[in-house]
């Protein structure tokens, strides 16, 4: 946000004066002036009170205006307004989607990250011109939405409030959360706090994983053999903090296989929802052009329980609005078809036997 500085309207309005010209309207302002003050000092002491509860009268209004545009859930500020006239809603937080919203992309020419969602089983939609993405609720049980949401914002205030900026980031295979202007080790802080996962939430953390993958198998048409787990990790955004670093800025266009080096599909699951737990942060599907045919810009209102899946690359460009009120809850898990990519992943929690089955979903 760009705030211009302007010139008091005495100055605007001298520009272009003669120098007579200037000297008689300095003359002007000065007798002016004393009109006034002489006209102040003559002025009743009652007169001056009432203007005094005037004033204060004026200063509660305005205070009360801006308490209920907060608390008004259906205000958007004028920002906001102007960023979603730019393109439509695609899939509305007020509304549940029955089946699968789906908009197929024009694929990128050159796929980006670790290279797979060009080879292999991640690559055959790529080869066949199928790159798209997806829109679906009520997949993911609300049981398990709900023990996901209630542990990351446990973790977080457990952590005293985790990032200094707006977004804080729990990534429990890499055991690291966000803290003042850096991640700490989540392992050493529970430990150092004396707390532990319950069995609910880590029952509940694999089987959504799980879920995840079975539906990005079904929506694209995919073999679960081969579609490993790539990152996964919770986002926590809060609207009442203010940006310290650049990497507070979540809210600038990115390529997920640019961003983050890898990656052939990505989920988001919302844990919670927009106009009721928080305003702002709608999902954006950024426009593109292709010679003469154009990819409309489309947002993703969250909500709670519902799963947007997508092609990584270039074809999908994306953002996420700005967050003005509350606090927006999400599960990031993306999905990649390198075995070295998915080595690197380390499975949670790290005392898990893992079966022969197992191994293949958190790989």
């Amino acid at each position: 946000l760009e705030v211009s500085a302007m010139a008091p309207a005495s100055t605007l309005r001298r520009r272009g004066q003669t120098s007579d010209e200037k000297a008689a309207s300095k003359n002007d302002d000065v007798d002016e002036c004393k009109t006034r003050k002489s006209k102040s000092a003559s002025d009743p002491p009652s007169s001056r009170k009432l203007w005094k509860i005037a004033g204060a009268c004026v200063v509660v209004l305005v205070v009360l205006s801006s308490i209920l545009a907060l608390r008004n859930p259906n205000r958007r500020s004028k920002q906001t307004e102007k960023q979603l006239n730019e393109f439509e809603v695609w899939a509305s937080a007020g509304s549940q989607i029955d089946g699968a919203l789906q908009s197929n992309v024009t694929c990128a020419v050159k796929p980006g990250g670790d290279g797979s969602g060009g080879n292999g089983i991640c690559g055959s939609p790529r080869r066949a011109g199928r790159c798209a993405r997806f829109v679906v609720d009520g997949v993911v049980p609300a049981d398990l939405v709900r023990e996901l949401r209630n542990m990351i914002q446990w973790l977080v205030k457990e952590a005293w409030g985790a990032g200094a900026g707006p977004p804080s980031v729990v990534d429990l295979h890499a055991e690291t959360i966000s803290y003042k202007e850096n991640f700490v080790n989540l392992t050493q802080l529970m430990e150092f706090k004396q707390i532990d996962f319950t069995p609910a939430q880590l029952q509940a953390y694999q089987e959504v994983r799980k879920i995840l993958r079975e539906q990005l198998s079904q929506l694209f048409g995919l073999s679960t053999e081969g579609l490993m787990h790539d990152m996964t990790f919770f986002s926590h955004i809060n609207a009442s903090k203010t940006a310290k670093t650049v990497h507070d800025e979540y809210w600038h266009s990115h390529i997920d296989t640019n961003q983050y080096g890898t990656f052939a599909y990505t989920t988001l699951l919302y844990l919670n929802t927009q106009y009721e737990d928080f305003q702002g942060g709608e999902f954006v599907f950024e426009e593109r052009r292709f010679g003469d045919s154009v990819q409309h810009a489309a947002s993703v209102e969250p909500r709670s329980g519902r799963l947007v899946v997508f092609t990584s690359d270039a074809e999908n460009p994306h953002k996420v609005l700005p967050v003005s009120q509350g606090v927006r809850l999400a599960l990031t898990s993306a999905f990649t078809c390198s075995k070295t990519k998915a080595a690197a992943i380390a499975p949670f929690p790290r005392s898990r036997v893992s079966s022969e089955e197992d191994t293949t979903a958190d790989a």
